[in-house]
């Protein structure tokens, strides 16, 4: 039993590893403010502006839930590897992938939510307004 547990905390240490190092490249590549802007050092913020923010700070939190729930999903399935036909602990394993699996349900119906808002609002994923198609049709009347 001892073994199963140091076997299944090297495990979540790798995969946990894995994905953290994915969120840290991700953090030094795209920041949620920009401290080199004119609009920082001025504090000559708009209302689009602090859309924007809303926005980068909403696909980095669905992306920390997403992880999150990846990683619960894999921890159930390791459960259910290693139960060693121990009906609680399949029980268990059971319950953890059926919460990981809602919990993706979950992120991406917030996801859908997030994007159906904003593009009904005219912006598209970057925060940025979108040009409507203009058809000559419409022009004329």
């Amino acid at each position: 039993m001892f073994k199963k547990i140091i076997i299944l905390m090297v495990l979540m240490t790798a995969v946990s590893s894995f994905c953290l190092s994915a969120l840290t490249v991700q953090a030094q590549t795209t920041s949620i403010i920009d401290p080199t802007d004119a609009k920082y050092e001025e504090g000559t913020y708009e209302l689009n502006d602090f859309v924007i923010l809303a926005i980068k700070v909403s696909r980095w939190i669905l992306g920390i839930v997403g992880s999150l729930s990846l990683i619960m999903f894999i921890y159930g399935g390791i459960m259910f590897l290693i139960s060693a036909g121990s009906s609680d602990t399949i029980g268990k394993a059971r319950k953890i992938i059926i919460a990981a699996v809602v919990g993706l349900i979950i992120v991406f119906a917030s996801w859908l939510i997030i994007k159906f808002v904003m593009q009904s609002m005219g912006l598209n994923w970057e925060g940025t307004v979108t040009k409507p198609q203009i058809i000559p049709e419409q022009i004329a009347n």
